[in-house]
């Protein structure tokens, strides 16, 4: 079984090591190193019977994954690359930072660049993956097992990766701010604030389990429940005039735009 070594506990990597041990993989071929953060390293052993380690654990690691934020990634790099494993995979899922300069701070590594999202530590998750100029097929192939496990992984190539991460990565997240207005607009007219949040949650998790289950494209379901003149008509044409799809796709092109500034950073 290949030994993985996480650089970097945050939610994230958390994300991933819940996606492979609900897959079957065993938690004493995993280990974690996060000498900054003891506190998520300990959350991490409890939760998944993880073994915190130190950075000499890379020395032995046929996979390292760096989960480190992008603006830590010089540091990490120093820190790091005496100890790392010649022959080590490595993969990298920091927005931002692309796959060859990866290479160089490494001295031509084999790295896969992945674009993964919190859905995958409950085996829905949604990855896009990138290989290196160095990286083979193998690892390639390697890589999308260890996401595709515990949801689905693409490849796609490394000029879309901030499409993907705009879009999987980032996505649930503008799902949720959705929900959050939807909530806050039933209590403010006058909904109990649980029964607002209860309904707003299961309300999700059916639109998602619809979805999911008819081979319809989304703007098909909406239009299921959207009968002419009325009340969800209602509601969408206001939401048109406000400017919500227009909204959303700048939020997308925003998420794209950090990462291109957290690539020159």
């Amino acid at each position: 079984m290949k030994k993985t070594v996480f650089i970097g506990s945050g939610n994230m990597a958390r994300a991933i090591i819940g996606g492979m041990i609900g897959t079957g993989v065993k938690s004493d071929s995993i280990s974690v190193i996060n000498p900054a953060n003891p506190i998520s390293e300990a959350e991490v052993k409890e939760k998944y019977g993880v073994t915190p380690a130190g950075p000499e654990a890379l020395r032995d690691a046929d996979v390292a994954v760096l989960a480190v934020k992008p603006q830590s990634f010089p540091d990490a790099a120093r820190d790091y690359k005496g100890f790392m494993n010649p022959a080590a995979l490595i993969i990298s899922i920091m927005a931002g930072i692309r796959t060859m300069t990866v290479e160089d701070a490494f001295g031509g590594a084999r790295v896969v660049r992945v674009m993964p999202n919190l859905s995958l530590s409950v085996g829905s998750g949604a990855s896009g993956c990138t290989p290196g100029k160095f990286a083979t097929e193998d690892d390639l192939l390697t890589t999308r097992e260890m996401f595709s496990a515990a949801g689905i992984a693409v490849r796609v190539p490394e000029e879309q990766i901030d499409d993907v991460a705009a879009l999987s990565g980032s996505g649930a997240a503008y799902l949720y701010y959705m929900l959050e207005a939807l909530r806050d607009a039933a209590v403010e007219d006058g909904v109990a604030p649980d029964t607002a949040a209860v309904l707003a949650k299961q309300t999700l998790l059916g639109a998602a389990k619809l979805l999911e289950s008819e081979d319809v494209p989304p703007e098909e379901l909406r239009r299921r429940i959207t009968s002419k003149k009325g009340t969800t008509e209602a509601a969408i044409l206001k939401m048109t005039e406000l400017g919500l799809p227009e909204a959303v796709k700048a939020g997308y092109r925003a998420n794209k735009a950090r990462s291109a500034e957290l690539a020159k950073e």
